[in-house]
């Protein structure tokens, strides 16, 4: 059980390239690892992989979060409540660091194959959390190829 908690702790090469490749290969074209239990009272730190055709639904962030860029190009757009783009934050290597306040609801596109995040969430994950989604905008199972066009050309 302890090699267990060490080794999710921990983020080897060779895991690296295999999250890469599962990003490449998966059918949302994405990948991520998380290092902490769900239940840790501490900030949860994951690394997320976002292909260029990877489609991730505008949704509610419930915790203050930090966003690190680690490798490729990334756009953040954030949203009010109605939907309306309130601000678009491009990630890259000369801009690295993006903070986002909670009570905020984001999406994040790759602009690169490869790109990817480190995230920092100020307190523990609850998966339920994680299904509020932007009313109005297409589920990611169903027709999203327009909107999303309409996201990665703003």
């Amino acid at each position: 059980m302890e090699l267990e908690k060490i080794t999710k702790t921990l983020l080897s090469e060779k895991e690296l390239e295999e999250l890469f490749k599962k990003s490449r290969e998966y059918p949302r074209r994405r990948a991520s690892k998380m290092f902490h239990d769900d239940n840790y009272a501490g900030p949860q730190v994951g690394l997320s992989i976002i292909q260029p055709d990877s489609y991730i639904r505008p949704h509610f962030r419930y915790s203050d979060e930090s966003i690190i860029h680690y490798s490729g190009k990334l756009c953040s757009v954030q949203f009010n409540e109605n939907g309306e783009i309130t601000k678009k934050i491009i990630l890259k290597k000369e801009t690295p660091y993006l903070f986002l306040p909670k009570e905020t609801y984001i999406t994040i596109i790759s602009l690169e194959s490869d790109s990817a995040i480190w995230m920092i969430v100020q307190e523990p994950h609850d998966s339920n959390k994680f299904k509020k989604f932007l009313e109005g905008t297409p589920e990611e199972n169903k027709d999203y190829k327009e909107y999303f066009e309409f996201l990665k050309n703003i």
